[in-house]
């Protein structure tokens, strides 16, 4: 329990320092967060127009649509508040040696590569997407009880450790082949498919975000719950998912910390 606390105030320290550096540069804070406002703007502009010939696409209905919309910039951008910053920073761990020094420090090496940085930018950017999830909610005359609001924090939260474990292992090439420019974006292309609803994909793709890169069902899922509908099947692949990514994560993390060593 004390090691708990120790992490956590120096968690509150990491955000407490970048929170500081970035109001720093105002203009820059101010002109990103308009960016990623009209990017999400425009999305849902781009869902209107494609509801605008159909009353819904697949088993999804133009309001049901926004919802899981919402859900997947909600999951987005706390996702990127946490860890972009991390994950671009760490190619310069393993190329210029910083990683070195990182691993002499009495803290997790996983959790200080993971969580050094902190983006206000994202951070602010959950509004947006939170307003439209409690718009549809009204929309759809959803009533949210306790039951439904424990597991959509539950299944959020498998859904972020999915997120967070496929993009850190992506990062983790970085230790077999070097040099490799904006490997942190490879991931996020990958991850920008769920901002559709399932029902697009079909055969091979389907089955490669199911079982290569298990995704298909973080958005859906925390989705449903809202909705009351529990799918069993669903949930348990989410669930399993989670847990073996994060097992993965760390696995790999600790068999390329041997191989860095081994060739530093």
């Amino acid at each position: 329990m004390r090691s708990l606390f120790r992490y956590i105030k120096l968690y509150a320290h990491f955000v407490g320092n970048c929170m500081t550096r970035e109001l720093l540069f105002r203009t820059h804070f101010v002109l990103s967060f308009s960016a990623r406002l009209l990017f999400f703007i425009l999305f849902i502009l781009f869902y209107n127009v494609i509801y605008s010939s159909s009353a819904s696409f697949g088993n999804w209905t133009h309001d049901e649509a926004l919802l899981y919309v919402s859900m997947f910039f909600f999951i987005d951008t706390i996702g990127f508040t946490f860890f972009i910053k991390n994950f671009s920073t760490f190619p310069e761990y393993i190329s210029e040696g910083t990683l070195d020094i990182i691993l002499t420090k009495p803290v997790d090496s996983q959790f200080f590569v993971s969580l050094r940085y902190f983006s206000l930018i994202s951070f602010l950017s959950i509004f947006p997407p939170l307003a439209l999830l409690i718009r549809q909610l009204i929309v759809l005359n959803l009533e949210i009880s306790i039951v439904n609001f424990i597991t959509f924090l539950i299944f959020t939260a498998a859904s972020l450790a999915i997120y967070y474990s496929l993009w850190f292992i992506t990062n983790l090439i970085l230790f077999w082949v070097e040099r490799i420019d904006a490997l942190h974006e490879f991931f996020i292309t990958i991850w920008r498919f769920m901002q559709f609803p399932p029902d697009i994909f079909q055969s091979v793709i389907r089955l490669f975000f199911i079982f290569i890169v298990p995704i298909l069902f973080s958005i859906v899922v925390p989705t449903q719950a809202l909705q009351s509908i529990f799918e069993i099947k669903n949930i348990l692949s989410l669930l399993l998912a989670a847990i073996f990514s994060l097992c993965m994560s760390r696995i790999l993390w600790k068999i390329g910390l041997r191989r860095y060593q081994s060739t530093g």
